[in-house]
């Protein structure tokens, strides 16, 4: 008999969950044309069909309801043996992911105090990609931006900060104006965020300042790079207060409106609820919100 064909086995278990290929297909980042190509596999290796199709429209047969049922069984119970083993070599190092912003704006220069609070507390501190899913059997905590709050199964989600952003120039470009009106800012090189294009649009329009353009201004495909630009002089930027707080207390960066824009938008603490490391979590749960 030949081996079993454990991604088609896989690849089925999906599509009878959800009942849909193209569903199947998200959840297993493959096409829909890969799906139907591991499941016709499954079938001529059963010898016997699964479904029962009509049209677009899919009905599982019997055999493949109970086949369905012993195999999200069976693969709960790997996921729990490699979680297991992922553990065992993890050990008592509290996970967290963090947005690039995050990590450099916010969370390293203040995780001094964290560990001087913890020092039981192992930490590894690792990149949240913005825009893909996190794996909570790797990551205990992650920081993310969002425009609206994430529906995350299996994991708490909290608003941590708010992503309300303010125009924002380095005190050295301010240097020659002590104080800029809004249409004053508009002569400005503007800096733009790649990820929120129409910011400047909406805040001219609330700021109620009529332009043709947007000007001149580099556009940035990161935070980081955008605020780097700020600093160094380059323009004007929108940027989000929660994420410089430290740069106007320190007057690198001088806050030139009170106008903001992306009130939806922020930041958001998830941690997950299959994390063993439950009390070591807390404690840096409750030490986020309190910084």
């Amino acid at each position: 008999m030949r081996s079993l064909p454990l991604k088609a086995l896989q690849t089925f278990e999906a599509v009878a969950r959800h009942n849909n290929f193209h569903e199947a297909a998200k959840e297993l980042y493959v096409t829909p044309s890969a799906v139907s190509h591991q499941i016709k596999n499954l079938e001529a290796w059963l010898e016997c069909p699964l479904f029962l199709r009509r049209g677009n429209q899919l009905e599982i047969l019997p055999q493949g309801r109970e086949l369905a049922t012993s195999l999200s069984l069976s693969l709960a119970e790997i996921k729990g043996a490699c979680q297991k083993a992922k553990q065992a070599t993890k050990g008592d190092t509290l996970v967290i992911a963090a947005i690039p912003s995050v990590a450099t704006c916010w969370l390293i220069p203040r995780l001094s105090n964290f560990q001087q609070l913890y020092p039981q507390i192992t930490l590894r501190v690792t990149y949240a990609l913005h825009g893909s899913s996190i794996d909570f059997s790797d990551v205990d905590i992650a920081f993310v931006f969002a425009h609206n709050t994430p529906q995350i199964k299996g994991a708490n989600v909290e608003r941590f900060r708010s992503g309300k952003s303010y125009p924002v120039c380095s005190a050295e470009l301010l240097r020659n104006h002590e104080h800029l009106t809004h249409d004053q800012i508009a002569q400005f090189p503007l800096l733009h965020d790649a990820n929120t294009p129409e910011n400047w649009q909406d805040w001219f329009k609330k700021a109620q300042v009529t332009i043709d353009e947007l000007g001149t201004g580099s556009s940035f495909d990161d935070f980081n790079l955008l605020r780097s630009a700020a600093l160094a002089g380059q323009g004007v930027a929108l940027c989000p207060v929660a994420m410089i707080e430290d740069d106007l207390k320190a007057k690198r960066l001088v806050q030139l409106s009170d106008i903001s824009v992306s009130h939806d938008c922020g930041y958001y603490l998830i941690s997950s609820e299959t994390s063993d490391l439950s009390n070591s979590r807390q404690l840096f749960r409750d030490w986020a919100f309190e910084q």
